[in-house]
């Protein structure tokens, strides 16, 4: 039976592969900030959120909200509100930072391509999460964090599912504010992608 599933997740792998760039369809991600953001917050975001995002079966555009054109047509698009203050400044950490990080909006049940982060919470808790010389680039990680905590949301947006996968890294139900900004990358397993595949 595992070597069944090994094969067929393989089979899957392969199939996704052979699939051209020019054959996927977009998914336009639009940032709506609320408070005040670091550039480099925003930048790191957009560029860990197309490296997690890249083997989910569709072209991501990751932009400012006031970047999109009026009247403008969209294959798919999420719209994420990002909440709080996007930046490191002056912020204190929290040993025990409790509550969802981020959350999507749902209906009678099904999920709607709305999303919200809420940066301040999860710049405190990565805060306490920083180290030495990691303080030196907080706001790079922070957006690191936050390309993260929105992959999973969009897990969720584009899985049209409430549940969690307890063996997936990213579609995992909490994962510690020390694994959000660490250097090792972290990804969906392939069940997590073929559920978001379109």
């Amino acid at each position: 039976m595992r070597s069944l599933l090994t094969a067929l997740f393989a089979l899957s792998a392969c199939f996704q592969s052979v699939l051209s760039a020019e054959s996927l369809p977009n998914l336009t991600v639009l940032l709506s900030v609320e408070g005040k953001a670091s550039a480099a917050a925003l930048a790191e975001l957009k560029s860990e959120l197309n490296e997690i995002m890249k083997n989910a079966g569709r072209k991501l555009d990751v932009r400012l909200r006031e970047e999109s054109v009026s009247h403008e047509n969209f294959d798919d698009v999420v719209l994420v509100r990002l909440k709080g203050t996007c930046t490191m400044e002056r912020l204190t950490p929290f040993m025990d930072e409790r509550g969802p990080l981020a959350w999507t909006h749902s209906t009678d049940g099904v999920i709607l391509p709305f999303a919200e982060v809420a940066c301040d919470r999860i710049a405190r808790a990565v805060a306490g999460a920083m180290w030495g010389e990691e303080r030196k680039e907080a706001d790079r990680l922070l957006g690191r964090a936050l390309g993260r905590v929105l992959a999973h949301e969009l897990y969720h947006i584009l899985g049209k599912t409430h549940e969690h996968n307890p063996d997936g890294s990213l579609a995992k139900e909490a994962i510690s504010a020390k694994r959000l900004i660490s250097p090792e990358p972290i990804a969906f397993d392939i069940r997590d992608l073929n559920r978001m595949m379109p």
